[in-house]
């Protein structure tokens, strides 16, 4: 039923922190998390879902367009101006769960946030798109804000560091779960997965033993919303074995016009093997371990169990969107050029989805 709020016990949080965190049946509440408010910067098929999330939890958040809600005098840093994004009124539209329970949320479009740290932004973006953003908000976010990326490819951490203080609180995060735009007003949750999040490399301290406050409030919070949230200690590693993943799927069933399920056959052993193959040379020499067997066993296994799925890269080419090549085969190719390694698949596939839109 549209608009229906059905209860939804929060597991615990078992692993996370190193002990288990329980929550009573029902709702979060606000005043149980430390972190008060989630700002969620970007409304697509992910973003959408966090505000579901948020909505189907009760916890407070904000939901903006990626494109600029507000535009910063640059000669005023301290005292941004603000002028609202020329947009009508926004319209609500909603969140169907997996259980088919709809979830009204809303974006925001010309408010005024200032973040403090007890509230967290999260960008939900793909990486030719985090430049804008990070300088959009730096005006708007306290030193001590958690910032998370959560975006499919690498290179956003690279871009966040170079826009972001130093000591701004950072973290990195990959997820499993599965959201679809089905029309411009509905988002559909298609698969429960799980979410990788780790701090920031050049934050990390490997004299400090136990997790800083402010990423274990962020945890907590992510996992209220959308469990099971995953702590690693090493997030680069996590961040490459999804990059493996997607250095095959993507571009195969964006090209062939397939669901991932195509991918675990014979149809494309050999791009399979050649993709996996190309990726742990690349990452081994980046000073990670994987091995292209493995790797390829991985593939199959999540082409199986997300087989009626199509993936991000598909329906961007389908829709005649900007796609994240350049942060996942792209990247590939990039590593490989400075380590002297020949890549001639991913080069290919990489020239290949990049034509598809020009």
């Amino acid at each position: 039923m549209k608009g229906q709020k059905a209860k939804q016990g929060a597991k615990g949080t078992e692993n996370l922190l190193g002990k288990s965190k329980s929550q009573a049946q029902g709702k979060f509440k606000a005043e149980q998390l430390e972190i008060k408010k989630i700002h969620i910067a970007g409304s697509g098929a992910i973003g959408s879902l966090l505000a579901g999330a948020a909505e189907k939890q009760g916890l407070p958040y904000g939901l903006y367009p990626r494109n600029p809600v507000f535009q910063v005098n640059k000669a005023s840093i301290e005292k941004p101006e603000f002028e609202p994004a020329k947009t009508e009124t926004p319209t609500p539209y909603f969140v169907e769960w997996t259980d088919g329970t709809e979830y009204p949320i809303r974006q925001i479009n010309s408010n005024k946030p200032h973040l403090s740290p007890s509230d967290m932004l999260v960008l939900p973006l793909k990486v030719h798109h985090l430049k804008t953003a990070l300088t959009q908000w730096l005006p708007l976010i306290d030193k001590r804000t958690p910032v998370v990326l959560l975006h499919n490819g690498m290179g956003g951490y690279e871009i966040a560091k170079s826009i972001l203080p130093a000591q701004q609180p950072l973290l990195l995060a990959t997820t499993s779960h599965g959201a679809m735009k089905r029309t411009s007003t509905q988002v559909i949750y298609t698969g429960v997965g799980n979410t990788q999040i780790g701090i920031a490399p050049h934050l990390v301290s490997h004299k400090q033993l136990t997790m800083p406050e402010w990423a274990k409030s962020v945890c907590h919070t992510l996992h209220a919303l959308l469990p099971p949230v995953r702590y690693q200690t090493d997030i680069m590693k996590a961040l490459w074995a999804k990059l493996a993943i997607n250095v095959v799927i993507n571009p195969l069933t964006a090209l062939n016009n397939i669901t991932n399920s195509h991918i675990a056959g014979e149809q494309f052993a050999n791009e399979r093997k050649t993709l996996c193959e190309e990726f742990a040379q690349v990452a081994n020499a980046c000073g990670q371990s994987f091995d292209a067997i493995e790797i390829e066993q991985q593939v199959i296994k999540v082409a199986g169990l997300t087989g009626s799925n199509y993936s991000s890269m598909h329906q961007d080419v389908k829709n005649q969107r900007q796609t994240e090549i350049e942060a996942i085969n792209g990247y590939i190719v990039s590593m490989a050029q400075k380590k002297g390694i020949e890549v001639p698949l991913n080069t290919l596939l990489t020239k290949q989805i990049t034509a598809r839109l020009t």
